[in-house]
């Protein structure tokens, strides 16, 4: 819980500095955007990586192909940073280049899972036979 804590305190020590450097330097408030993201990503490192490492476990137990479990936490990794990516994009004005940079992830996501959607057909047509 305190980690929810110390973001939201990081969250608002910015809202805070952006906005009253918004009325000196607005150019600046885009490179304090990006420092408050990457520290509240260092900060969740630790509990990222516990995470990864209990999903694995967890179906590993379960004789699941770890490849998949790697491939579905690239894709929602890639969800993640092209979703701040876009949102800063929109913030900055670029809101055409946030759609091309969603798309291209949205086929970037789809090629990667080909293999998962492979077995899950393999799988019905044996079902089926």
């Amino acid at each position: 819980m305190s980690i929810f804590l110390k973001i939201g305190a990081i969250a608002l020590i910015y809202m805070f500095f952006s906005v009253i450097l918004k009325s000196y330097r607005p150019e600046y408030v885009f490179l304090m955007r990006i420092f408050v993201v990457v520290l509240i990503f260092t900060l969740l490192i630790d509990d990222i990586a516990g995470f990864i490492s209990n999903i694995l476990s967890v179906f590993s137990v379960f004789n699941i192909n770890i490849e998949h479990i790697n491939l579905l936490l690239k894709v929602t990794g890639i969800a993640i940073i092209t979703d701040f990516i876009c949102d800063t994009l929109i913030d900055s004005g670029e809101k055409s280049l946030a759609g091309v940079v969603s798309i291209s992830s949205k086929f970037l996501i789809i090629f990667l899972a080909l293999p998962i959607l492979n077995g899950l057909i393999l799988f019905c047509i044996k079902f089926v036979e």
